[in-house]
């Protein structure tokens, strides 16, 4: 890229479709037609709710990429398939890629709902190709052997961000759900706080019905501690209208919350929110790996460091190195049985060794949003 080129921003990407990335599929490409290189996919959202949370996972991945070539490194081409949401879109997505021998691999699957969806459509299809480093937090394919998660589960999230709240003695935990796509994970959500021995009460917003709007007119005898299960834009909208309530409220939300997002939609400040994050602090982390991060991302795009973004750098660097000893030519089953090997791997401090829990990392940090808006941790 030369050195006085236009700065890239998360804004301009998000007035262009996913698959209409120039600057960055510039970065991703071979450096001549002729060269010969393994190709990886990258399957993307772009569906209202899930398009921010794909570019945030996508930059990382092609960051992780940019750099190590920058440094004469070897890696995959990044080939972005886009799919709007919908399972007919998927499936089109799918057998793009595997009517194409030479795409070899899946690599960061983003949304949750299209990581999942994308496994289990390809294990029914019976279509061997491993999935690397999607953007999983669903525990159900853990151990599968085509799948290769390299950050904690939705559980340990949950376990990490009430170990935060311990000393305040939560009995109950109200399960927000901003949408009936989110409902759906109510089964695997109520197993977990069985399991935490909690008590629960699910508030669904009703189809049509704005979250503000809802979240204002919430019953006081509604649990002071809630677990938010939707993205930003629903939780800053959620956090708007409990300005509306005068009891103060506890918020847990999950890593498909990023916190640069949420906060540059205003949210409102009547509640603490506890951010589960399943990467090192992206603004202020020490770790090699994320001073690497932000060097780059300052370098090369005018963008913010945030959790997701940094999750994907680490899915990048993680990909490039176990590809890294394959021949160009390597076939699906090569890729596939090179990651089967499940080798740990150090990225300049953070680990990714899998374990018996099928995932590369149990890592999980918080962060503490307080009702005077200033973020700690």
């Amino acid at each position: 890229m030369p050195e006085h080129s236009t700065p890239i921003t998360r804004r301009t990407l998000l007035v262009a479709s996913c698959g209409a990335l120039p600057a960055f599929s510039a970065l991703a490409q071979p450096r001549s037609a002729d060269a010969k290189t393994l190709r990886v996919t990258q399957l993307l959202d772009t569906s209202a709710d899930q398009q921010e949370l794909s570019r945030d996972y996508s930059t990382g991945v092609r960051l992780a990429f940019a750099e190590i070539k920058q440094t004469g490194g070897r890696v995959p081409q990044l080939v972005s398939v886009d799919t709007d949401g919908s399972a007919a879109s998927l499936r089109a997505a799918l057998q793009q890629v595997r009517s194409d021998p030479t795409q070899v691999a899946l690599l960061g699957a983003v949304g949750g709902r299209l990581a999942t969806a994308s496994i289990a459509a390809a294990k029914q299809a019976q279509f061997e190709i491993a999935h690397v480093a999607p953007w999983l937090a669903d525990s159900r394919f853990d151990g599968e052997h085509q799948v290769f998660p390299i950050f904690a589960s939705r559980e340990a999230q949950i376990r990490h961000a009430l170990s935060a709240l311990a000393n305040l003695g939560v009995a109950e935990l109200g399960l927000v759900y901003p949408g009936q796509r989110e409902e759906e994970m109510n089964d695997e959500i109520e197993a977990i706080t069985q399991r935490l021995k909690l008590r629960t009460r699910r508030l669904s917003v009703p189809s049509g019905q704005d979250v503000a709007a809802y979240a204002a007119a919430l019953r006081p005898d509604v649990p002071a501690f809630l677990l938010f299960l939707g993205g930003s834009i629903e939780l800053a909208q959620f956090t708007q209208g409990l300005t509306k309530q005068v009891l103060p409220r506890y918020i847990i939300c999950l890593s498909d919350v990023d916190t640069t997002t949420l906060l540059q939609l205003n949210p409102g400040k009547a509640a603490s929110v506890i951010f589960a994050q399943v990467v090192p602090n992206p603004q202020s982390s020490s770790a090699p790996i994320v001073r690497s991060y932000r060097q780059t991302l300052k370098a090369l795009f005018d963008e913010a460091p945030s959790p997701v973004s940094l999750a994907g750098y680490l899915a990048g660097r993680y990909a490039a190195r176990v590809l890294g000893g394959l021949d160009a030519n390597a076939s699906r089953a090569a890729v596939l049985a090179e990651f089967e090997r499940r080798r740990p791997i150090d990225l300049d401090g953070y680990r990714i060794e899998f374990t018996g829990q099928g995932r590369g990392s149990s890592f999980v940090s918080q962060t503490l949003l307080g009702a005077n808006g200033r973020l700690i941790g």
